[in-house]
């Protein structure tokens, strides 16, 4: 794994990340199953998980690869029965990036399996902890984990006197993908889960997978930075909070020129690639 940088006094920071990739496990999904067999062939399914890795190598990975600070460890769980087929592709998409760490875990539930794989990969060496976690359609700013670790060392009185302190990057855009590249909607969204970190003392075990994104702000202190372009937001057909129907509903515009331009330099995202995964290529 990464090494981890210094933050005054000898102390240091962890920065960890956590992706969940289509984990067999309870809850987690908006969409209930009635068994373990029945999500199974829901999340397996040829076509769903094709789309899954459209988006994943498309979108997340490159804003995984092109952060600024690259002192950072990117946790990908999923589960113990995941198809060999579609392991050896996560492998092969993620060869090249040393910050991504593949772990399996079996069936339990939802947040108790995500917890302890952020525990697994810990350092408990007397340091604060950093840790966010980032769906596998989404993106984050390319300077996220940068400027989550200097808002770490600018808060260093709170973390001092709080357990834990969200931070929360509210700006950017939602989207959706196709054979004509991005097509976005410009976005602001309180304690989503994109672009969101939780900042932890020393030995405090109850971490971002231990409440809901969106209420964060009900469990500890937070702080919220509007402005800068920081998260990316996917909507696509296997969605998991837009398969019941009723959700919000946008004006999606393609890119233009200059906002191509703006989203490579942003999130590492090449739109010309977008555009040749999501039409076969």
């Amino acid at each position: 794994m990464p090494t981890r940088s210094g933050v005054g006094s000898g102390a240091e920071m962890q920065v960890l990340g956590l992706c969940r990739f289509s984990y067999l496990g309870r809850g987690g999904f908006k969409v209930d199953h009635d068994s373990l067999e029945e999500r199974r062939a829901f999340l397996y399914d040829p076509r769903r998980m094709d789309e899954r890795f459209r988006y994943f190598e498309a979108i997340t990975l490159p804003s995984v690869q092109a952060q600024t600070d690259p002192d950072f460890t990117f946790l990908i769980a999923t589960g113990d029965c995941f198809p060999d087929i579609y392991m050896e592709r996560l492998a092969a998409l993620t060869a090249d990036i040393p910050q991504t760490v593949i772990r399996r875990y079996p069936p339990m539930k939802h947040r108790q399996a995500m917890a302890r794989a952020l525990k697994d990969a810990r350092v408990e060496d007397g340091a604060p902890h950093l840790q966010f976690r980032l769906d596998d359609d989404d993106a984050m700013g390319v300077d996220f984990v940068a400027r989550f670790r200097q808002t770490a060392r600018d808060l260093r009185p709170l973390w001092d006197r709080h357990p834990a302190i969200a931070v929360d990057f509210n700006t950017g855009y939602v989207f959706r993908a196709g054979p004509r590249g991005l097509e976005v909607v410009a976005y602001k969204y309180p304690y989503s889960a994109i672009a969101l970190g939780v900042i932890l003392q020393p030995g405090v075990q109850e971490g971002i997978m231990h409440h809901g994104h969106h209420k964060l702000w009900t469990a500890m202190p937070t702080i919220t930075f509007p402005g800068d372009d920081m998260m990316l937001r996917g909507h696509n057909e296997f969605n998991d909070s837009r398969m019941k129907g009723g959700a919000r509903q946008f004006d999606y515009q393609p890119l233009t020129p200059e906002q191509e331009v703006h989203f490579r330099a942003r999130f590492g995202i090449d739109n010309a690639r977008v555009r040749a995964l999501f039409s076969g290529g």
